[in-house]
């Protein structure tokens, strides 16, 4: 008969923490892959991407710092697992820019980052 080696409660653990790191890990990828190609004038567009657990976050600024979608990914890489993390730009102009209205990103942000997020898995398994 085969004898664990480790207690199946911690293995439980661990598995449910590699789970945690992974998510986290391919949520930042897909979310700073959008950022990364979010067109840039001002950067008010840039800056303008937050993060919301359990519903979309519906305000703007006119902010044109663009380090704030970073922070928006930090922070969501803190909520917990097991729930909906919405990234949202609610500027009127967002749609327009993903259906390709700007020549710096003609075939929009969102999209190409979401076609990119089995290689993020790949990516956060290795």
């Amino acid at each position: 008969m085969a004898k664990w080696s480790i207690p199946l409660a911690e293995l439980a653990d661990k598995v449910k923490l590699d789970i945690e790191v992974v998510a986290r890990k391919v949520m930042l990828d897909v979310f700073n892959n959008v950022l990364a190609r979010s067109p840039v004038d001002l950067g008010t567009f840039r800056s303008n991407w937050v993060a919301g657990l359990g519903a979309p976050v519906k305000t703007t600024t006119e902010s044109t710092d663009q380090s704030n979608g970073a922070r928006e990914a930090v922070k969501a890489a803190t909520f917990g697992i097991g729930g909906v993390i919405y990234f949202t730009n609610s500027l009127p102009y967002a749609i327009r820019l993903e259906n390709g209205w700007s020549k710096q990103a003609p075939a929009g942000m969102v999209k190409l980052a979401l076609a990119d997020a089995d290689r993020a898995v790949k990516r956060a398994l290795k």
